[in-house]
């Protein structure tokens, strides 16, 4: 069972004020220079999947992962999660085992080294305005995308503010009709406790990351992007609910909202 508080929590969480911004520009330098080598998306995600590890590593997150015997050797997918927290993206990258890239915002490119590094090794940054410039963005970052990448979206649109649970937006579904890829449902519970949003503090503790079983769209249309929104919005809510059931039997409060 992680500890939340005491000096070790405090420790622990002062050098991931100091480690946490270190380890993202050296893993960033390091995949920005492998992609200006040439690297496919494949060999760059090794530096993807090592700063996730780093992260629960000085993190002190341990994950409990379950239905990785969900996924098909070889394929990609549309995958779509639930958003509690900036603790999301390296759980998932470190133990989700898909080459992954993101549907992410704008503002992050800026970032030094870091935006650049996202730019070069293939995320899809848009501006989240449900613009016609953000759906072309988002087609021609999707036309781009080597045939082995899988797609992350947060379908919420942002993390919960409260670790509720919200609406879906409909660019992903959208998305995965135009391109053919099967939907992975994903759910993460306990890293709204990890790092709560509007906090800069990181606090170790475990969590629980469920796969669910793929949602097919072949011989679907554009007519179905509502009710596959909503079909995958019940599995995931399936998934959550597993998955903080899972932290309670240990007992330990998941946080945020049912």
């Amino acid at each position: 069972m992680g500890s939340f508080g005491g000096i070790e929590g405090v420790l622990r969480g002062a050098a991931a004020l100091v480690l946490l911004p270190l380890a993202m520009m050296l893993w960033s330098a390091a995949a920005l220079v492998h992609a200006l080598l040439g690297a496919t998306p494949r060999q760059a995600h090794r530096y993807y999947r090592g700063f996730g590890r780093t992260c629960l590593v000085i993190g002190g997150t341990s994950v409990e992962c379950h239905g990785l015997g969900n996924l098909a050797h070889g394929q990609a997918y549309l995958v779509v999660s639930n958003h509690e927290s900036n603790w999301d993206p390296p759980t998932i990258l470190a133990w989700l085992p898909l080459v992954i890239r993101f549907v992410l915002k704008t503002q992050l490119l800026k970032v030094p080294i870091f935006g650049q590094a996202l730019r070069r090794t293939g995320n899809i940054a848009v501006e989240r305005t449900r613009t016609s410039a953000d759906v072309k963005r988002l087609q021609t970052g999707m036309s781009e995308r080597d045939p082995d990448v899988s797609i992350l979206f947060f379908a919420e649109g942002n993390r919960s503010r409260d670790g509720s649970y919200g609406a879906f937006k409909m660019g992903a579904f959208a998305t995965a009709l135009d391109f053919k890829l099967p939907i992975l449902p994903i759910a993460i519970a306990g890293t709204y406790r990890v790092w709560r949003p509007g906090t800069i503090w990181v606090r170790s503790g475990p969590v629980v990351l469920e796969v669910g079983e793929p949602i097919s769209v072949e011989g679907l249309g554009g007519e179905d992007r509502a009710r596959l929104r909503d079909r995958t919005h019940a599995a995931v809510a399936e998934l959550r609910t597993r998955a903080r059931a899972r932290l309670r039997a240990r007992g330990i409060d998941p946080g945020g909202i049912d």
